[in-house]
């Protein structure tokens, strides 16, 4: 248990944030502690694997006691009982006295060693948790050494210039100055100790070891790190067990651990396996054809090692160059104007030119995937003064003006050149730019490393122009985009004047409509929120617009099958639970309300008419065509309309928008489909024809729908049976956020995950399903009705999309970000398309695809949505997860707070759930927010603008937020976690 305040002397544990058996690295948050005064993170300063017995949730602990324990072994869930646990140094170097180890880190992700360069304090100084002790030089930069505990520097200190391990020590602090240790170590190349000799308490410089030939390495090859590939954890082997490394060492490297025998305790996989199983890059180095050469060679360095292995790995990609002449006279002009550097206005023109060309900044992730990103974290070659490259990286290009980027440029590059750089300013650059015209050179090509699609490649102006060279991973790009992205950027250096002024793109739009003498420029199929927020945009530019829908009103599944009727129950619903808090507050005589199911239905059934009316009363008076019937293609830009008197029409149109939404999928369950005509089996579509609200329940599918259900109908007073076919219901909800809300909800429904349903069988008010559990155990749950939440399923089958040659993807249709399907003028949005169903994201898309007729370049951002799912508490989020950010390369953290600590909640008696915050380390940019609170759908709209807006925490902390209120919690969660970064972020110097 940590300090965590002056005047702290026990903590309460709150939560743990890693589980037994989990791989944490130096620096992970592993629980959260309440002190006197906040809920504060804990953090862990070694590397290993998080073992027990851990400290219970809710249990007091004092300072300086366990909580838990970290072992070097994958596969140990716990210490055993009398076993002695000490921290232990990992070489020789190591005293028998007390002291706290100050261990090499692991400061980017290739690095497994360090060279020590300076020592910033002598034996004997006192130290400050924080303080920057040493500096050594990793295989990227050289590098700042943080402490995390005050005392006092004590030997053996490792002289400058030894070699050193990740993970093992290079000094220590103790907390006694009488126990200070006077010695100093010279550690070889093979990290063994050479030499010891005597030093003097604060004697002033340590001086280095005499130089000698540096040893052979007898380092074992080991797997990549980790972490230097963004993947999801491979699922665990069927009735076996793998370490959470191995699963994530699995997934990167491709492994199939149902292949491999484990060498762990008790036959569990460990990451050491995984390795053996596929070489690691330093192995196929090795193992290509060598030559050999005469003389004595010497042990290469960190970072000329890691250098020969990115390259070695680049042979993997399949690449091909492409070159385009460019005047760059007019930027180098402007940028002069604007006083910023011309390599900076490059970097802006490449992410101006790559908005048409999003590809160019995926990269291929394997096995057989791409990770598309949206952040242009463009990574540009500087020259260091030791002579070689260094490659600082410029973050949110594509989100930053030429100031903002400049003046980044100018805290990074001087800071380069002495490779005094942070791992977030140098790892995982989503495309890479190098500049050897400034040496003259006037023809080269670039080599692209893993983790990038391409790498640009600037020589020396000639005659004819700037060579602008593009190498290529084949995987991720063919020769059709590079070349549109050259002459997008070829456009974009010659004509700088719009958007080096601030304009989106330097081309006017033009719009996609093909001429001709249609009846329609634009038909759009389908009236939900796609359809018709796609319609009423382009009608109020002016565009002529027929909207084909297959209803009576406009608004789809969410207004009659979906958002719209759903709430109206949940609001019925939430009265009644409202009630349980009355008492608590001093009402009484409210604790026993009647549902008047009549009442119910008659005030959902006007909401939804009123909102109908409403909408095609508007949609009328912009001057939209709205006709009731069928749509299906007969040609490219012909449609066939059929109404429901049968009466069949042929209109054409100039481009077309698909917006048809998806049904409700019943999977093929032995009399699920067949109990569906007589209202036995009902889905999210049909269970709006129920009479009277059942006593019992059955509900298949553990999804939103299924969870919103359950509890609206648990609060009608009926029982319910969840059933889930896999390990956990609300698998679309953040983990922690599901876990939480799942543990409130099984006090309420039964719920059953791994399922395996056997028939579903019976009439209506006389139901049963058959089905076993996990254990393979056999049961029968007799209820009302079957509700069949199994989620939708594009049905395009009726559409004719093969006479008009658009592409699908399984059952969606198949479209890029700007909602484009493989023929330019058909567009699709919503539920048809697949990713997020909800309405909402349907709406946004719709306005995509609106702008992008209309010729303004625009796109679908998922990293952006967001959802609400309508439980008590409701479960929302917005943005990423720090997984998902994770994945797609960004390095992301996050801080949370628990309703149960805010006034206002503790107010209202709605205490449960919490509030998490996640950002990107290296911007400080919100890119997600995730709840769990009773008034989720009101606190989202703050989440929202925090993430569409691009808002940093500085941002937010700095923000005014009113009291007592909700919202304050933003402002406090930016600032614990600005204080968190502080705290463990690397001084500068």
């Amino acid at each position: 248990m940590p300090q965590l305040s002056d005047t702290m002397t026990e903590g309460v544990l709150v939560t743990w944030e890693k589980q037994p058996g989990d791989r944490v690295e130096r620096g992970d948050i592993v629980a959260t502690v309440e002190t006197d005064k906040a809920i504060m993170d804990v953090e862990v300063f070694k590397a290993g694997y998080l073992a027990g017995p851990l400290a219970e949730v809710g249990s007091t602990i004092a300072v300086g006691g366990a909580l838990g324990y970290i072992t070097d072994t994958a596969g140990d869930m716990a210490i055993a009982a009398g076993e002695v646990v000490e921290e232990k140094a990992q070489t020789e170097m190591i005293p028998h006295h007390a002291g706290t180890p100050i261990v090499m880190p692991q400061l980017s992700d290739t690095m497994t060693e360090g060279v020590m360069v300076t020592w910033e304090k002598q034996p004997g100084d006192a130290v400050k948790r924080g303080d920057i002790v040493a500096t050594v030089e990793t295989d990227k930069a050289i590098m700042d050494v943080e402490v995390f505990q005050d005392g006092f520097l004590s030997g053996p200190i490792a002289d400058v210039g030894s070699v050193i391990e990740v993970g093992h020590p290079m000094g220590f602090i103790v907390s006694d100055a009488a126990k200070v240790n006077t010695t100093g170590v010279t550690l070889g190349a093979d990290h063994k100790v050479k030499e010891t000799h005597a030093m003097k308490p604060g004697a002033g410089e340590i001086k280095p070891a005499p130089k000698t030939a540096p040893a052979k390495s007898n380092i074992p090859v080991t797997a990549p790190s980790a972490a230097s590939v963004k993947v999801a954890p491979a699922a665990r082997p069927a009735g076996r067990q793998a370490s959470p490394y191995a699963r994530k060492l699995a997934a990167q490297s491709g492994v199939d651990l149902g292949k491999l025998a484990g060498s762990g305790p008790a036959g569990v996989i460990i990451a050491a396996d995984v390795a053996r199983a596929r070489p690691s890059m330093k192995e196929v180095a090795h193992s290509l054809p060598q030559v050999d050469v005469p003389g004595e060679g010497r042990a290469m360095t960190s970072m000329e090692k890691a250098v020969s292995h990115a390259m070695t790995a680049s042979l993997t990609l399949p690449t091909f160059n492409a070159t385009m002449n460019i005047d760059t006279s007019k930027l180098t002009a402007a940028a002069k104007a604007r006083k910023v550097s011309v390599t900076v206005a490059i970097a802006k023109a490449c992410s101006v030119a790559m908005q048409n060309w999003p590809r160019m900044n995926w990269a291929y992730q394997p096995v057989d995937k791409l990770v598309e990103r949206n952040e242009h974290n463009f990574g540009v070659a500087v020259k260091s003064d030791d002579g070689g490259l260094v490659v600082p990286i410029l973050h949110g290009i594509e989100s930053k003006g030429l100031e903002g980027l400049q003046e980044a440029w100018n805290d990074l590059v001087p800071r380069a050149r002495i490779r005094k750089l942070s791992p977030a300013e140098f790892a995982n650059p989503t495309f890479t730019i190098s500049n050897m015209g400034m040496f003259g050179i006037t023809h080269f090509t670039a080599i692209p490393t893993p983790g990038i699609s391409a790498i640009l490649a600037i020589a020396a102006s000639g005659p004819q122009g700037t060579p602008f060279t593009i190498t290529a991973d084949h995987r991720v790009l063919n020769g059709a985009d590079v070349a549109g992205y050259l002459v997008d950027l070829k456009n974009a250096i010659e004509n700088p004047e719009a958007w080096i002024a601030g304009a989106a793109a330097a081309a006017p739009p033009v719009s996609p409509i093909p001429e001709g003498n249609w009846d329609y420029p634009v038909v759009v199929i389908g009236g939900g929120p796609g359809g018709e927020d796609c319609a009423r945009d382009l009608a109020d530019h002016g565009i002529k617009v027929a909207m084909v829908h297959n209803e009576p009103f406009p608004g789809g599944e969410c207004l009659w099958r979906g958002c719209i009727p759903s709430k109206a129950w949940r609001a019925a619903a939430d009265v009644i639970r409202n009630r349980a808090h009355d008492a608590e507050m001093g009402v009484t005589g409210t604790s026993k309300p009647k549902l008047d199911w009549d009442q119910v239905e008659k005030h959902r059934r006007w909401v939804q008419q009123s909102r109908g009316e409403m909408a095609l009363k508007a949609d009328k008076g912009m001057k939209i065509n709205v006709i009731e019937g069928f749509g299906e293609f007969v040609d490219a830009h012909t449609l066939k309309v059929t109404a429901p008197d049968g009466a069949v029409n042929t209109l054409t149109f100039g481009a077309a928008v698909i917006a048809t939404g998806a049904p409700a999928f019943v999977p093929p369950i032995s009399g699920a489909r067949e109990n569906l005509a007589s209202g036995g089996v009902v889905t999210s579509d049909t269970i709006w024809n129920l009479a009277k609200p059942p006593k019992k329940m059955a509900i298949v599918g553990g999804g939103v729908i299924g969870v919103e259900m359950a509890q609206i109908f648990r609060d009608f007073g009926c029982e319910i049976l969840m059933l889930e076919r896999n390990a956990r219901i609300l698998a679309e909800v953040e983990e922690e956020i599901a876990k939480t809300l799942i543990g409130l909800l099984e006090k309420e429904i039964s719920v059953v995950t791994g399922a395996e349903i056997n028939g579903i069988n019976g009439q209506p008010g006389s139901m049963s399903v058959a089905y076993k559990n996990a254990g393979g155990e056999a049961a029968e749950f007799k209820c009302d009705v079957v509700l069949m939440a199994t989620g939708k399923r594009p049905d395009t089958a009726k559409l004719n999309l093969d006479k008009i040659g658009v592409a699908l993807d399984g059952a969606a249709i198949k479209v890029n970000a700007r909602c484009q399907t493989s023929q330019p003028h058909i567009y699709a949005v919503g539920d048809v398309i697949g990713g997020y169903m909800l309405a909402h994201t349907a709406a946004t898309q719709g306005r995509v695809a609106a702008d992008n007729l209309l010729g303004h370049a625009a796109t679908y951002d998922q990293d952006k949505d967001c959802a609400v799912t309508f439980s008590r508490p409701q479960a929302g989020f917005v943005g990423l997860t720090v997984a998902q950010a994770k994945a797609k390369g960004i390095d992301a953290v996050e801080a949370k707070m628990p309703m149960s600590i805010d006034a206002k909640a503790m107010i209202t008696g709605e205490t449960e759930g919490m509030i998490k915050l996640v950002a990107d380390k290296a911007s400080g940019r919100i890119i997600g927010v995730h709840y769990l609170a009773d008034h989720t759908d009101t606190l989202i709209g703050t989440g929202v603008m925090m993430v569409a807006g691009e808002m940093t925490l500085n941002q937010v902390a700095k923000a005014i937020f009113p009291h007592p209120t909700q919202t304050e919690l933003f402002g406090e969660l930016a600032r614990r976690l600005l204080a968190r970064m502080r705290r463990t972020a690397k001084a500068k110097a």
